[in-house]
């Protein structure tokens, strides 16, 4: 091309519109240049504009899961992925509390009616200081004063166990742990466990005092054991499962109870049978209670 690209050298305003400036440089040159330009539309720069922010929703605190112990994650999915083969495994919290919730939506309103319970989260999150009060304010709306027996699944150090309130609201309180790990010692828990009902008691302004809260039985039924290293979980999923069926309604521990909770409970075919049935049950879970 003979003809060099020259424009004349002329004064830009500050702030000048660029369509100007386009302008500008097309008349400085000659028609011979400009068939290789190609004249591509200009658009005058719209405002910057601040992206929207998108509110995340609230969620109730009461409602959330401890998927690691440092890491809690709102419900939201309902459906549990690989359910059924995780039954073999060691059972972690989410699978836990949702082979439990369809166990409580299968048992009838009679077994239930005299029995609560309190999410396998809680007590977790309550060994922390920092969730203590937010915890207890949970258990409170829970009003485990009007019912006769309470289910408290407790994980800790990888290892599940069931705690269970018994006549709290009565004139003979006990506890029961059940645990299908003897070895590791289940007494352990004692110190949290007495820790969280004085908190309990001391919450709801009960009239009863320290002394009599420090008191309260706490007994370790000698209940089947599992068979390796992973069953805890399902063994309190089957736990809870006998003692709906099996609570008596009346509760006195002078006449012999826990007396069906003993060492042959349930054998290994219906054990099997459990977990056939939880595996039956789908991975589809439900928020009913």
């Amino acid at each position: 091309m003979g003809n060099k690209f020259m424009y004349e050298r002329r004064s830009i305003k500050k702030n000048a519109d660029p369509l100007d400036f386009h302008t500008m440089i097309s008349s400085s040159l000659s028609s011979s240049d400009r068939v290789f330009i190609k004249e591509v539309p200009m658009e005058r720069p719209t405002p910057y504009a601040r992206p929207k922010r998108v509110r995340k929703p609230k969620y109730d605190s009461s409602e959330w899961e401890l998927s690691s112990p440092s890491l809690f994650t709102c419900r939201q999915s309902r459906r549990i992925p690989n359910a059924t083969s995780a039954l073999r495994g060691r059972l972690h919290d989410t699978l836990f509390d949702h082979c439990f919730r369809n166990i409580w939506r299968e048992s009838s309103e009679e077994k239930k009616n005299p029995c609560t319970y309190l999410s396998c989260y809680w007590f977790y999150m309550y060994t922390n200081d920092s969730n203590r009060e937010k915890v207890l304010g949970w258990i409170k709306k829970r009003g485990i004063f009007s019912k006769r027996y309470v289910f408290v699944p407790i994980v800790l150090w990888s290892h599940w166990s069931l705690l269970i309130f018994c006549n709290f609201g009565g004139s003979s309180p006990c506890m029961l742990l059940l645990d299908s790990l003897h070895t590791l010692g289940p007494l352990r828990l004692e110190t949290l466990i007495r820790r969280l009902v004085l908190d309990i008691y001391e919450t709801e302004d009960r009239p009863e005092d320290r002394n009599f809260v420090e008191k309260i039985p706490l007994l370790v039924p000698k209940v089947p054991q599992q068979r390796n290293g992973n069953e805890c979980g399902v063994f309190v999923l089957y736990y809870i499962n006998l003692f709906l069926e099996s609570a008596p309604q009346s509760f006195s521990i002078s006449s012999g109870y826990p007396y069906f909770m003993k060492e042959d409970w349930f054998t290994e075919e219906e054990l099997e049978r459990f977990y056939d049935r939880l595996e039956f049950l789908g991975i589809e879970s439900s928020d009913s209670e």
